[in-house]
């Protein structure tokens, strides 16, 4: 019986529970010998549920033994990371990798462009640089002694990830990885290729779909596209903030329009060198370049900001904002829906003659729909959508700009791909806790405070939250019409 080793540590995804359970019912299924190899105790932020007691005398249950209890039902055994003695030898190509994979945690963690230079940063980053190396010299004494067929680990970017994913492979043990579901509700990723690799995972996809008909590709596409669209139901958690699709006024059509999607502009920084092509310095930089060519063409213009800003740190936010408002006094027609605006994104791309997105996941949704899509950085299905790349100022000329009859072939077979690799979740928040972490109350909120964890970190969510609520303060001008 071959034997299957998952690396865990709660909080690894955001549904960590719930994903390693179904993940270890369906190895066992596969008739694999299950094992945890748990380095939670290297954890230098911990995430979670908080102690029973503390929940319960805020009127709510955490299950305790739940989780240990079906693990033990299926026969999967916890395995302690060892205490080494003495550290593994690490190759300069691996010392590089795992120096990569801190400075993308700290991007991570900070949710900034740039590591901050600050005493907390360094204290953090010698933090995660020690818990990495213990993980390091820990996998590589336990599957030296308890080699494993497989080993599964969560996504495989971060610190601690990275280092298990090294050991696995200088040993020759098999490798997978597993995520938070991607396509689906209530799902979980398992496959070969990290889940932000955009050039793997786009060079897979016609291998892993040549097995399926065209009509099945395009019902699994128009299948992801209805779940995004699908407010309180769907994948997109921001529809559910929107007025419903189809009840926005269809405006009077007097000139071609285009809508320009803005994203978040940290996001994708800390997935490495594959995602930084761009020449921009920031994406209304592009955005402007391309309003210019398109106001002289007589295009109406418009700009949605992503409805995660308001989540972000109060200067990043103050900081776009400032950015947004001098754009608009460089393009004084420009339409503006602000990120708490209730105006469905679909109704503006089905209005849309043309689409521009940074690099948002709407843009692979509009390609769906067929239109024509200008993306102005490197982007998960840049690929194989039938998208233009507009990545530095040379690139943005009339006939670049211009739109054209778009196919929805390659955004269709991308979403297959994604939908194909997804397994069903087999157990929900319900049966770790009385409250859904992912929706928790204020109250549930604060109880985080006390989970163990470095007072800057405390610091942290407080002002977070605190930048949140500010941020919601937000009140936009009336949107031009």
């Amino acid at each position: 019986m071959k034997h299957a080793h998952i690396v865990h540590y709660p909080g690894a995804t955001e549904k960590s529970l719930s994903v390693v359970a179904s993940l270890a019912t369906d190895l066992v299924g596969e008739g694999m010998r299950v094992s945890i190899a748990d380095i939670s105790a290297q954890s230098v932020i911990n995430q979670g549920l908080p102690p029973a007691w503390l929940a319960r005398l805020l009127g709510h249950r955490v299950f305790s033994q739940a989780w240990k209890g079906e693990l033990t039902k299926l026969g999967v055994k916890t395995y302690r990371l060892p205490c080494s003695s003495s550290s593994s030898s690490v190759s300069i190509q691996d010392q590089n990798a795992l120096g990569l994979a801190v400075e993308s945690e700290l991007l991570t963690y900070f949710r900034s462009d740039v590591v901050p230079s600050h005493r907390t940063a360094r204290h953090l980053r010698d933090q995660l640089q020690d818990s990495m190396m213990t993980v390091y010299s820990g996998l590589n004494e336990l599957w030296r002694e308890h080699k494993p067929d497989l080993v599964l680990i969560p996504n495989g970017r971060t610190s601690r990830q990275k280092a298990a994913r090294l050991v696995a492979e200088n040993l020759g043990i098999k490798v997978e990885l597993y995520e938070n579901g991607r396509a689906q509700p209530n799902s979980y990723y398992r496959g070969t290729t990290q889940p932000h690799d955009r050039l793997a995972s786009q060079a897979e996809v016609q291998h892993l779909t040549q097995s399926l008909s065209n009509s099945e590709i395009h019902e699994l596409a128009q299948s992801w596209l209805s779940q995004r669209m699908n407010g309180v139901a769907g994948t997109n958690q921001f529809s559910a903030l929107w007025t419903d699709i189809g009840k926005a006024k269809k405006r009077t059509r007097q000139a071609q329009q285009a809508i320009f999607f803005a994203s978040s502009f940290d996001e994708f920084l800390a997935f490495g060198p594959m995602w930084q092509i761009d020449k921009w310095d920031h994406q209304f930089e592009a955005f402007h370049l391309i309003m210019e060519i398109l106001e002289s063409e007589g295009f109406e213009l418009v700009l949605r900001l992503h409805p995660n800003l308001g989540s972000k740190s109060r200067q990043y936010f103050l900081r776009e904002i400032r950015d947004v408002r001098h754009l608009q006094s460089q393009h004084p027609s420009l339409q503006i829906h602000w990120h708490n605006s209730s105006v469905n994104s679909y109704d503006l791309i089905s209005e849309a003659d043309l689409v521009v997105v940074e690099r948002s996941t709407i843009g692979l949704e509009a390609s769906l729909m067929e239109k024509p899509v200008l993306v102005t950085q490197a982007s998960q299905w840049d690929l194989v959508a039938d998208v233009r790349q507009l990545l530095e100022p040379e690139h943005i000329t009339k006939s670049s700009v211009k739109p054209w009859k778009a196919s929805a072939e390659g955004a269709e077979r991308f979403v297959a791909y994604w939908m194909i690799q997804e397994r069903p979740l087999r157990y929900e928040w319900f049966q770790w806790s009385s409250w859904n972490p992912e929706k928790a109350p204020l109250r549930m909120k604060i109880v985080l405070l006390f989970l163990k964890n470095p007072w800057f970190h405390r610091v942290r969510l407080i002002s977070l939250e605190w930048a949140k609520r500010r941020n919601g303060q937000f009140r936009p001008p009336p949107a031009k019409l």
